[in-house]
């Protein structure tokens, strides 16, 4: 549901009235509908009366108060938000289409009330209610929150609805729309044939069905498991600090050193047995060290041993994750979890996988090579759900389980839903044979989850000892200070209880204040000095951080750490929108060419793909690490992809002609060291705004993304191989053509060159077919190459590709450029281009309503509109005829559209009272373009499986007949007044 703001006129005084006034004539009108659907529910009938006189009665008053809300929206203006994003704007487009229901349901010559046996729910149909009802309640509670905290906000009753083949999301995260529907008649699949000989040397043949053999488990294991398997799996695991020597190991040990029968901590009596339940909990402040602890648990023999114990003879599974809330999606989501579990658990026992996924383990067995390569997966949460609780109840009479999941206060979605989930999977006898270990900030959700029902720990009251060891050994490993330490056994005891009592249980704490005691030290000043560097650091983390990083650097520094914050918040934006997570963080060598001006500007455009030199790598990946180290003070860190230690374990000197090496120091990723340092930059007030001014004025950080994809590409890590495997270099692409779209600040106008290089650069790589005037690497980011032996030539694949990622500029530039060389093309290219190729128009807006889970955007209005006002050979218009690549059906860029609205409607794509700018309010001012651009009146949306043949108007009618939106109404209206 689209989040909307306070911004703009929200406050003044009408604003306030006009919305609490409406809020109440809406919630008021919602009442008295859900009662009329529970009249019908009690009669058993469809409540067959109309209720006109009810209705009525809310008409007016919902009528004046949608008035007094048209007169406080605000002009609209280039420099301000949305009317949609602030309260007023959305309660407007609300109460618009709920007058348009009324005008609907009371009128006499609509057409549903003049069909005999009509009833009130064929105007206002269930999935419409539900939507009002939630819609109400998100617009209610964020009047009183943000503006008026006096309005009295109480729960509505919401009509449960569920669509004929839809699954609810247990655990209430919004999931994609249904899955595209099978048509209602399918041919029978004619079994394969094959000939064979009848007598050796004959012309005689005969055939016989071609006997498909069962795909052997192990090969159906694999694929599962791979397609529950994600790249960033493992990354968080491997990115948590590991525990320094001896620290943890108290949970272990008994009370008394020599009396090994002596008592324990209660978390290995719960390991060892039953009697203190199923769950346990350990919390602690952020930064005391909590993803360590749980990490050291998880890897500890100790903690195996126990567990046999408990297991009595059984075999214990135990399974780890780490949610981690600066990662990708399936680090901090449901989805990873439950993927990430079911592929260790079923790792582990291949033989349960049938178990966990019978009706796919079927369906695999029978497919061929061919099929399953063919074979898109998508598991949704209730796929993943049923399969793990399949898992476990087949796994739970033969083994015992134990399951460490570190950060639920990091897991994006209902903390509520999350503790039910892992509290259910311990009801009943299942709790004798499963155990769970959750660790979480001591937020009041989980502290009145866990506080009194579980046994717990608040980890920074146990760990002064582990704090006191770290602190010592840390301090001497700087050679100087270990002989003070040595000489002043008093002084240096003394300084370590001060820097260990400071930090009050915070690990992060104590990790930083050693690093500025270290980097500060000064022989002349001793211990003494060391000590005043302790006494001066503030102790909130907060306040550390900001002394360390804009109170200890000048402007120049300054801007540096902003252009690496930048690069880094840029990453985190793209990666995640195209579903990439082994993207979210950015490697030093993709930072390594982003970091540097124009020279590397006039380098990704001179510069001729080649091997990189070792030399080369290592300068430009020792000064990224130097710098990062530099101007973020220890704040963030660089992991390797591989076990193989931090940025410290980096060793340059002497190893300038080994490009493994250099290949391991480009592919690190750079990090926050901790969670706490990434919420202070992005949440911590003021310090986003501060970091914003002290970027470069001409910086763009998507624009230098871009170039260094380029840089990269030309400057490759590995050995130069011309092939056809797209896949090779599809994710570097889709990332570089998304930074692209995201491009701001572009004042040399340098996007459009980089593009073109992408492009440029990837023919070189691409090991062309000189017999195919078409062939370009580019058609087959555009479609499966299954279709493309039997589809219509692609015209200028890359420009049709830029279209598809919605690059509205580069797009507007490119076109014209071309039109203003049309005389310079020669004739046997012009010959390439026939009709039957998909124009441009058709690309743009093949994801009008739905992005379908791909990494394309929505359509764009601006893009549209250029497109449909500057015609022209290599853009024809909305009534262009081509054919369409995967139908070969013939179609116009206009009647695809219509289809694409017909298609939204029946897969639940479009929302009821939509308010989000992106949905309803974008896809109708792109329908208006192309009825303003020409459209053809007379188009015809052929019948096909699911929807009968239907003319364009009736398309739009269609649509607002169903949503009762004030958008589609006016699409009507506009259409009625061209005809």
């Amino acid at each position: 549901m689209a989040a909307v703001s306070s911004t703009s006129r929200v406050h003044d005084v009408e604003s306030v009235a006009a919305v609490r006034e409406f809020l109440q004539a809406a919630v008021a009108l919602y009442r008295d509908v859900l009662a009329l659907y529970h009249d019908g529910d009690a009669s058993g009938e469809g409540s067959a009366v109309m209720p006109d006189d009810l209705l009525s009665a809310h008409h007016a008053r919902l009528r004046d108060s949608v008035q007094a809300l048209a007169s406080v929206q605000p002009v609209a203006v280039a420099d301000m938000p949305h009317p949609l994003t602030t309260v007023p704007g959305a309660c407007y487009k609300v109460g618009q289409d709920l007058v348009l229901h009324l005008d609907r349901a009371i009128s006499p010559n609509h057409e549903s009330q003049s069909q005999p046996g009509s009833s009130f729910r064929d105007l206002w149909p269930a999935r419409d209610v539900a939507a009002l009802g939630a819609r109400l309640q998100h617009l209610s509670q964020q009047f009183h929150d943000d503006i008026d905290h006096t309005f009295e906000v109480r729960r509505l009753p919401l009509l449960e609805f569920v669509a004929a083949g839809e699954q609810k999301d247990v655990w209430g995260e919004n999931k994609d729309a249904l899955q595209q529907e099978e048509p209602q008649e399918q041919e029978k699949e004619q079994p394969k044939m094959r000939r064979i000989n009848i007598v050796p040397g004959d012309n005689v043949y005969i055939e016989v069905p071609i006997r498909k053999r069962a795909t052997p488990d192990s090969i159906v294991h694999d694929y599962i498991l791979d397609v529950l398997s994600y790249k960033s799996m493992h990354y968080r695991e491997q990115e948590v600090t590991k525990a320094h020597s001896k620290t943890f190991e108290w949970v272990f040990q008994h009370s008394s050193p020599e009396d090994a029968e002596g008592a324990e901590h209660q978390f290995s009596t719960w390991l060892r047995g039953e009697e203190l339940g199923p769950i346990y909990w350990i919390t602690g402040k952020p930064g005391s060290g909590k993803s360590t602890f749980i990490r050291f648990l998880f890897d500890h023999d100790s903690t195996m041993k126990r567990l046999k114990v408990w297991a009595k003879g059984k075999p214990v599974f135990t399974a780890g994750f780490f949610f981690w809330t600066s990662g990708s999606h399936e680090q901090r989501s449901q989805a990873g979890l439950l993927r990430s579990l079911l592929h260790q658990f079923l790792s582990a026992y291949p033989e349960l996988t049938s178990a966990a996924f019978p009706h796919l383990w079927k369906k695999l067995k029978s497919m061929d090579t061919k099929e399953r390569v063919a074979l898109e997966l998508d598991f949704s949460i209730a796929d993943l759900l049923e399969a793990f609780q399949a898992a476990i109840d087949a796994a739970m009479p033969q083994m015992n389980i134990c399951l460490f999941i570190d950060g639920l206060d990091e897991f994006e979605g209902d903390h509520l839903a999350i503790i039910d989930f892992f509290k259910n999977l311990c009801l009943g006898e299942k709790g004798q044979s499963i155990k769970i270990c959750l660790s979480s900030r001591p937020w009041a959700v989980f502290q009145n989850a866990f506080e009194y029902a579980v046994p717990n720990l608040r980890l920074q009251d146990l760990t002064y000892e582990d704090m006191y060891r770290y602190t010592k050994d840390r301090l001497r490993e700087n050679t100087h200070i270990r002989r003070l330490l040595k000489n002043d056994a008093a002084a240096g005891e003394e300084l370590i209880q001060q820097a260990v009592q400071k930090s009050d249980g915070v690990f992060l704490w104590v990790r930083l204040a050693l690093n500025e005691m270290i980097r500060t030290f000064h022989q002349e000043t001793g211990l003494a000095g060391l000590s005043k560097t302790v006494d001066i650091l503030p102790i909130e983390l907060s306040e550390l951080f900001n002394l360390f990083f804009f109170e200890n650097q000048d402007e120049a520094k300054l801007a540096e750490a902003a252009v690496i914050f930048s690069l880094m918040n840029a990453r985190e934006l793209v990666a995640d929108f195209i579903s990439n997570d082994a993207a979210t963080a950015l490697t030093v060598w993709e930072l390594a060419f982003a970091l540097r001006g124009s020279d590397d500007d006039e380098a990704a455009v001179k510069e001729e793909p080649k091997q990189a030199s070792p030399t080369v790598a290592y300068e430009r990946c020792l000064a990224t690490i130097s710098l990062i180290m530099k101007r973020f003070s220890g704040l963030l860190d660089v992991h390797a992809r591989r076990a193989s230690g931090n940025a410290r374990g980096l060793r340059f000197s002497g190893k300038e002609d080994h490009m493994d090496e250099a290949t391991d120091a480009a592919e690190r990723r750079v990090t926050y060291i901790h969670r706490t340092v990434r919420d202070w930059f992005m949440e911590e007030p003021g310090v986003m705004a501060r970091l914003v001014s002290k970027t470069p004025a001409d910086f763009d950080p998507h624009l230098r993304l871009l170039r260094s994809y380029v840089l990269q590409m030309k400057n490759s890590l590995e050995e130069i191989e011309h092939h056809r495997q797209l896949d090779e270099w599809w994710p570097g692409i889709a990332l570089a053509l998304t930074h692209a779209r995201y491009v701001q600040n572009d004042p040399d106008h340098l996007e459009r060159t980089m593009v073109n290089e992408v492009g440029k650069t990837i023919s070189w790589y691409w090991l062309s077919k000189p017999e195919d005037p078409y062939d370009h690497w580019a058609r087959y980011g555009l479609g499966p190459y299954r279709v493309f032996k039997s589809a219509a030539p692609l015209w200028q694949p890359f420009l049709c590709l830029t279209t598809r990622f919605g690059l509205t500029r580069y797009v507007a530039e490119e076109v014209a450029a071309r039109n203003a060389a049309e005389d310079e093309i020669s004739a046997e290219k012009k010959e390439l281009q026939t009709s039957e190729s998909t124009p441009l128009l058709a690309y743009a807006t093949e994801f009008l309503c739905s992005r379908k889970k791909t990494i394309f955007p929505l359509s764009d209005i601006q893009l549209v509109e250029f497109l449909i006002r500057n015609q022209c050979r290599i853009n024809p218009g909305p009534n262009h005829d081509y054919t369409d690549f995967e139908t070969h059906k013939p179609r116009t860029p206009w009647i695809t559209l219509l289809r694409h609205l017909r298609d939204a409607r029946r897969r639940n794509w479009i929302e009821y009272y939509d308010v989000d700018q992106q949905g309803t309010a974008r896809w109708a001012e792109i329908v208006k373009l192309f009825l303003v651009g020409g459209a053809d009146k007379e188009a015809v949306v052929v019948k096909d499986s699911w929807d009968p043949e239907s003319t364009a108007l009736g398309v739009l009618e269609l649509l607002e007949g169903t949503y009762g939106a004030v958008e589609m109404r006016e699409l009507v209206k506009m259409w009625e007044s061209r005809v």
